[in-house]
């Protein structure tokens, strides 16, 4: 009897072909996804652990928090980031994070029951829709164990995998608080369809919750968590406010319209099947949660394609069509397909292409960073990148935001808004500013009398007049953070 499972000496059919392609396409697009300033703090992080043999609760980065508590909800992912750095570069943590988003669309594609045609158009779209939050972060790997939980749930097989997978999630990512929101679409669908489980499925929800705790935060993430999420939609970060009625929103309008609508058309079945109403009431809430917030759109759109495809599974099967097969034509055309997008991969990494955003500061640069006198002023959004590529000098601020305080984070903010540099300059007795040419900023240190020592893109390094540092010194106001 052959050693090799049966559903591998199957004949790739049409169906297996389309699903194939679709994950092909899904893993070259992962493989392109660009790195972030977030991808750089998290791979430093993860080198300070790596090589300290302790988990990074207080900041190390910074001169303005430095020894603060850091509430760091995402330790084990920035560890799994430095070693695929260290073992395989760049392009080894970007097939880790293309393999988190391929892994999510392949359990969502097996849970989508339609013909061919119409689950290749609900796939592509809602990976299209989903593609926004695809970038080498610990986020992606909340896009898997999302996909993950959805279908053990759907299921309802198996259960006690999901306590192991929460305590996994809740070292990785914040984003296990989407798994609590699943777990609360399952008990209620239990409870309407299926009364007499409920008690064992509220029992698993129970568990998994307390499973949430086994981190360095204990239960004290279920509170850093929600004020992390605050101060990012206090502080206008864009991926944290609600969508508005600009363009790149109309897709979302209509696909939670056109769900809102196949929902309320179907009301009996989601009363018949606990599989149809929890992911009809998953599909709800996390509708709801985007409006509040675009990063919910994509566990929407996740709960959304599957459901779709349920409710337009009976018409599409009227409709069926005999298709003769041709096994060794799908074959061919596929393997052309995956060596072509190896290929074409491969040469955007060689570059490496720019819009991979590998090397996002020049070597002149941080030569310029690493010697500029005194302590350095940053922008939020740069911190990341000078965490890991200027790591001789500490940054100002940076985007992981929970270490410093949100009196700080909004003068920052007002600074980089109207150029009043000189109460927190002096507060931070601070030498040297990276900001953009021809900000409010940059404007303000011209006409002062800072003088640009180097340049990169859209960057200007600033370094304060020499005969302004004694009196700055002695007008340095000792105020609160």
């Amino acid at each position: 009897m052959s050693a090799v499972p049966a559903a591998w000496r199957s004949p790739l059919t049409f169906e297996r072909f389309a699903k194939a392609l679709f994950l092909v396409a899904v893993a070259v697009a992962a493989c392109l996804m660009p790195a972030q300033t977030d991808t750089w703090w998290q791979l430093r992080a993860g080198e300070v652990m790596w090589t300290s043999h302790h988990i990074m609760l207080h900041d190390q980065f910074s001169h303005t928090v430095s020894g603060g508590y850091w509430p760091n909800h995402e330790w084990l992912a920035q560890l799994a980031f430095y070693a695929a750095y260290k073992v395989g570069g760049l392009p080894l943590l970007t097939v880790l994070c293309a393999a988190a988003v391929t892994t999510c669309w392949a359990v969502v594609a097996s849970l989508t029951p339609a013909s061919s045609r119409v689950r290749l158009a609900l796939l592509g779209a809602g990976a299209i829709l989903t593609s926004p939050a695809w970038s080498l972060r610990p986020q992606v790997f909340s896009l898997a164990l999302f996909a993950i939980v959805l279908q053990i749930l759907a299921a309802r097989r198996r259960l006690w995998i999901l306590m192991p997978v929460f305590v996994l999630w809740a070292n990785v990512h914040g984003g296990v608080v989407l798994g609590v929101v699943l777990l609360t679409a399952a008990v209620v669908a239990t409870a309407v369809v299926e009364p007499a489980r409920f008690r064992r499925m509220a029992i698993v929800a129970a568990a998994c919750l307390l499973c949430t705790a086994a981190t360095p935060l204990g239960f004290t993430l279920w509170k850093e968590v929600p004020l992390s999420l605050a101060r990012l939609r206090a502080y206008g970060v864009i991926e944290w406010q609600p969508p508005g009625l600009a363009l790149v929103d109309a897709p979302f309008w209509i696909a939670g319209a056109a769900v809102c609508v196949l929902v309320l058309a179907s009301r009996s079945r989601l009363r018949s099947s606990s599989t149809v109403a929890f992911l009809g009431i998953a599909a709800s809430m996390f509708f709801v949660l985007a409006l509040q917030t675009r990063r919910n759109i994509p566990p929407f759109v996740i709960c959304a394609v599957p459901l779709v495809g349920m409710l337009t599974t009976r018409a599409e099967s009227r409709r069926s069509v005999v298709r003769r097969e041709r096994p060794a034509l799908n074959a061919a055309v596929l393997g052309t397909v995956a060596v072509a997008c190896a290929g074409l991969v491969a040469a955007a990494w060689s570059g490496p292409s720019p819009r991979l955003g590998w090397n996002p500061i020049s070597s002149e640069l941080r030569h310029a960073i690493a010697n500029c006198p005194g302590r350095l002023y940053n922008r939020y959004d740069d911190g990341g990148y000078l965490i890991w590529f200027a790591r001789d000098k500490k940054v100002f601020i940076d985007s992981r935001q929970d270490p410093y305080p949100q009196d700080m984070v909004h003068r920052h903010v007002q600074l980089e808004a109207t150029g009043e540099y000189t109460p927190l300059f002096t507060r931070y007795d601070i030498g040297c500013a990276l900001t953009t040419r021809m900000s409010a900023l940059a404007n303000a240190l011209a006409r002062d009398g800072w003088h640009e020592t180097s340049g990169d893109g859209s960057w200007a390094l600033f370094t304060r007049p020499p005969a302004t540092i004694v009196a700055d010194r002695s007008a340095v106001r000792q105020e609160p953070d």
